[in-house]
């Protein structure tokens, strides 16, 4: 068992099972953290121990010996909160740093790749993105900017761990956009994108917001307006949110009765724009943006940078819709054989999987997440033949 926070917040916790399944722990009023279906008594810290109740079951856990340093380290004017966790004697051959997704929780406390692949032997170095956390800054998208950060990052943990045979990063959802960047500013070994995609900002919200229309049982009509949409607010977001508004205004208008549009959801930014009047739209886009990098094309990246890569995909991704994404990947493997590309069928944004059970809904990462990364990063074996692997689904 893996105990993390969640959200950022000191009491809320969050447990991964060696299953891969995951989910909330709230404290109750005689201490001890509950769950789906399950307990967690916390002994006093120095005993390291604690109780597990699942229904008749009492088990109790000793803590794993991973060793912990916490450091600060700066990047430009701003000072960054990072953490290091080793494996199990503290020698580990591959060291890998952790670059967050979109949120804006501290990934010091939040991120449960830390201890997953530490505790299968490879170090992994974490930090809370600038104005997360303990880290100084304001907040920012700017995938050129988090990539700075990141390279910085890299140094402290090369500082931290030196010696360490191969050094790479992992990056998860907004992340994948940063990691390959990351790599034209220092020398790495590998780099990881995780539930992330090879296309960029502008084509994931117009994918989202085909998947929604889709989802939602609407045909061909439906989507041609979808796209007359998103190009309408492509123009918005390009233009750092100064024009384009008459145009949104109109279609709004023109479309206001229409059933497909309420299928549309603010995890895009034509989601958020649907919400929002022009004024405010106008007013508060570029700050509610952070600077995002709506315009990037990862794909030159990807294929110029000298690590070796591996991107984790999920087939049932519906935050960032990966077919495009495997397409291009598929071409840029016909020019280098050292890309990499493992596909979790059932698995949705985050690498993760829900299934229904007569008792609810379980939550939990892919089957073999951890291990098929770990595995990667140590000796560049892949879960099955070619380079390119989907996972058979178990039905």
């Amino acid at each position: 068992m893996t105990i993390t926070g969640h959200a950022g917040h000191p009491r809320n916790l969050q447990y991964t099972l060696s299953t891969g399944a995951f989910g909330r722990l709230q404290e109750g009023a005689d201490g001890a953290y509950s769950g789906r279906g399950l307990t967690v008594a916390f002994e006093p810290c120095a005993a390291g121990r604690l109780v597990l109740t699942r229904g008749e079951t009492v088990q109790t856990g000793v803590r794993l010996p991973l060793a912990e340093r916490e450091t600060t380290f700066a990047s430009g004017d701003v000072t960054l909160r990072g953490k290091l966790v080793l494996p199990q004697g503290g020698r580990p051959k591959a060291l890998a740093v952790w670059i967050d997704g979109s949120n804006n929780d501290p990934s010091t406390d939040d991120t449960a790749w830390q201890y997953e692949l530490a505790r299968r032997g490879v170090a992994v170095f974490v930090y809370d993105k600038r104005g997360t956390g303990a880290s100084t800054g304001a907040l920012s998208a700017d995938f050129q900017v988090r990539a700075r950060d990141t390279a910085a990052a890299v140094a402290e943990a090369r500082r931290l761990l030196p010696g360490v045979r191969r050094v790479g990063v992992i990056g998860g959802s907004q992340g994948g956009w940063v990691a390959p960047l990351t790599a034209t500013l220092t020398p790495l070994d590998f780099v990881i994108p995780a539930f992330a995609m090879a296309e960029g900002p502008i084509a994931q919200d117009r994918l989202v917001v085909e998947d929604q229309v889709r989802q939602a049982g609407f045909g061909d009509d439906a989507l041609a307006q979808a796209r007359a949409l998103t190009a309408i607010t492509e123009r918005i977001v390009r233009s750092d949110f100064r024009e384009g508004y008459a145009a949104l205004d109109a279609f709004k208008a023109r479309h206001a009765s229409a059933p497909w549009l309420k299928a549309i959801q603010p995890r895009s930014y034509t989601g958020v724009l649907l919400t929002l009047s022009s004024a405010d739209a106008k007013a508060g886009g570029p700050a509610a943006s952070q600077g995002l990098s709506f315009a990037y094309e990862p794909r030159p990246v990807i294929e110029a940078i000298k690590a070796r890569q591996l991107w984790l995909l999920g087939g049932d991704d519906h935050q960032a819709p990966n077919a495009g994404t495997q397409a291009i990947l598929r071409q840029v493997q016909t020019r280098r054989k050292d890309l990499a590309v493992v596909v979790f069928p059932k698995a949705d944004h985050g690498l993760i999987q829900r299934t229904r059970t007569a008792d609810g809904t379980t939550t939990a990462y892919a089957a073999g997440l951890f291990d098929i990364a770990a595995v990667w990063i140590q000796t560049g074996r892949l879960p099955g033949p070619g380079n390119f692997v989907i996972l058979p689904t178990n039905d």
